[in-house]
């Protein structure tokens, strides 16, 4: 954790943050402990001035949880200290685009995760969805490669990280300060405007194959290297998507191809599927689009397309594997209702393994 830095002002290490209070002194524990039991706008102001404290001496994963701390008060919007300092989201998001390396900053992605699972009160649930507020803000900013969720934990708890959608709801109904406002600021800052796509599911023939063909290899060599190596991706590519090999599933299990189409119609992605043959269950096969389209709840759509489809087979369950290491995909089937019900690893040939989750979803 390092000793006390030096009061000087040439003590600093990083330039201030201009969203926290500017200091010409260091803060410390001592500061906090001094206002005893205190948790009100003198505790949030000094919290920031701390907060501002470790970011200029080098600390950055330190003045992130000291920022939480001031989180954690339900100030009400009327209180002059807002009006000067605002709910500290734009705060974190500058603190994390200014990352310096060789400065510990920790891992802000999973420590949101972990404290938005695992609140306790007071104020629990406020604090939870500001939690999920700043884990948003950080899953935008920080790669994730570098900066990864924790996959157990998402695993062994079933954790379904929230949309944009639901969070900026439970900030509206439970924040006493207009956090909802405050964050879609800071969100802005940071988020990429997607336009809304319109797009269509069209059940295809044998003869529209190739088309899968081309779109499986654009998808999975733009998408899998780093997931699986290059070897696997065009020995799989080269077993499960000649035309030749998909017209026999057609045939042979009534397996379903269907391509999802944007204005065009422009092909940007496909599904397959198929009824097995002594469950009530619809078994996707296969569900990818193309990368540039991702965002655009054009997943969404087709998995709710795929269990209309189910219900009209009079089927149950739909049921998929997926990669353990594809976190995007396994998010948004959380996100759709699906849950983990085993994991399993599968010798395809070759000296290549699928090491995957099976997921389910009743409809």
């Amino acid at each position: 954790m390092g000793g006390k830095i030096s009061v000087k002002h040439t003590a600093w290490i990083n330039p201030p943050c201009p969203l926290l209070p500017e200091e010409n002194r260091h803060y410390d524990h001592t500061d906090i402990e001094a206002l005893n039991h205190e948790r009100g706008p003198l505790f949030y102001e000094t919290a920031l001035h701390y907060a501002q404290s470790l970011w200029r001496e080098g600390f950055p994963a330190k003045s992130i949880l000291i920022i939480n701390r001031a989180l954690s008060l339900p100030l009400s919007a009327d209180e002059p200290i807002l009006a000067k300092w605002p709910l500290p989201y734009l705060a974190l998001v500058w603190i994390m685009q200014h990352r310096v390396e060789g400065q510990f900053m920790g891992n802000p992605r999973r420590h949101w995760q972990h404290l938005a699972t695992r609140m306790v009160e007071p104020n629990k649930e406020l604090r939870t969805w500001r939690a999920w507020a700043c884990w948003y803000l950080a899953q935008l900013i920080l790669p994730e490669v570098e900066f990864p969720s924790d996959q157990k934990q998402i695993r062994e708890e079933q954790v379904v990280e929230p949309t944009q959608d639901q969070i900026a709801s439970h900030l509206h109904r439970l924040s006493p300060a207009r956090d909802e406002d405050t964050w879609r600021h800071a969100l802005s800052t940071v988020q990429t405007h997607r336009e809304s796509l319109t797009a269509r599911i069209r059940r295809i023939g044998v003869h529209e194959l190739p088309t899968v063909q081309r779109l499986g290899h654009e998808i999975w060599n733009a998408y899998y290297p780093g997931i699986i190596s290059e070897e696997q991706i065009r020995y799989m590519l080269s077993i499960w998507y000649q035309p030749g090999s998909m017209a026999h599933e057609m045939q042979a299990r009534d397996v379903w191809y269907a391509l999802v189409e944007t204005a065009g119609p422009k092909p940007v992605g496909y599904i397959s599927f198929e009824k097995l043959l002594f469950e009530p269950v619809l078994f996707i096969n296969k569900l990818y689009l193309l990368p540039e389209v991702h965002g655009h709840g054009l997943g969404g759509m087709t998995l709710r397309w795929t269990e209309d489809r189910a219900r009209e087979m009079r089927c149950k369950v739909v049921r998929l594997r997926v990669n353990k290491r594809n976190v995007p995909a396994i998010r948004s089937y959380l996100r759709a209702g699906f849950r983990f019900t085993e994991d399993i690893v599968s010798d395809i040939g070759s000296g290549f393994v699928m090491d995957d989750y099976v997921m389910e979803k009743a409809v």
